[in-house]
């Protein structure tokens, strides 16, 4: 009776070293439960006792499918692996295995939420030739209408035509001078021919 005694009080002298000597997570970045207003660069997670290398996590969305971080990285209590691409607004769960200071096996998670403001998208402005034309500093050339086009070609025929018909006075008003002349010489001598 006196060994079951002895027994009995060693173990429970035991037992709360056994159980003192398993890792447990004592700070996590993001926190647990905490609500970020960035996406995290890193995820990092620091035990109560120093880890071994073989240590690792997991990320996952709130779908459960797993999100791609860097290579982890184990130094002293801290795990460590960075978050290579922005995460969205969501709750994310980090599941972490690590191999504690007793070689036990532990596993463990929690889970924190990114509330990231949506970027503003805002749409490029519409840039005219006058825009663009004031933008480098020249003046934008106005642009001639149908009805502009055509009264302007309207005036040159006009031009033309009277430069034609001016050209034409030119032609026949001498002719016209000479053979009036001729006529009235003609008729004077014809009168003078015929007094007695």
């Amino acid at each position: 009776m006196k060994k079951i005694l002895l027994i009995f009080l060693a173990a429970l002298w035991l037992v709360p070293g056994v159980a003192m000597a398993h890792s447990t997570l004592e700070v996590a970045v993001p926190a647990k439960d905490a609500t970020v207003q960035a996406s995290p660069e890193k995820i990092e997670l620091t035990f109560n006792t120093k880890i071994e290398k073989l240590s690792n996590f997991k990320l996952l969305n709130a779908a459960g499918e797993q999100i791609q971080t860097g290579e982890t990285d184990v130094d002293g209590a801290t795990m460590s692996g960075g978050v290579p691409e922005p995460l969205a607004s969501g709750v994310y769960t980090v599941k972490w295995t690590i191999i504690g200071a007793d070689g036990h096996s532990v596993e463990g998670e929690y889970a924190f939420t990114v509330d990231a403001p949506e970027p503003s998208v805002e749409p490029s402005p519409t840039v005219t030739p006058e825009a663009s034309a004031e933008a480098d500093g020249a003046e934008p050339s106005p642009t001639p209408s149908a009805e502009a086009t055509a009264d302007a070609g309207e005036p040159a025929e006009e031009e033309n035509g009277a430069a034609g018909g001016e050209t034409q006075g030119t032609n026949y008003a001498p002719a016209i001078v000479i053979g009036v002349i001729i006529v009235a010489a003609a008729l004077v001598l014809f009168l003078r021919r015929r007094k007695p």
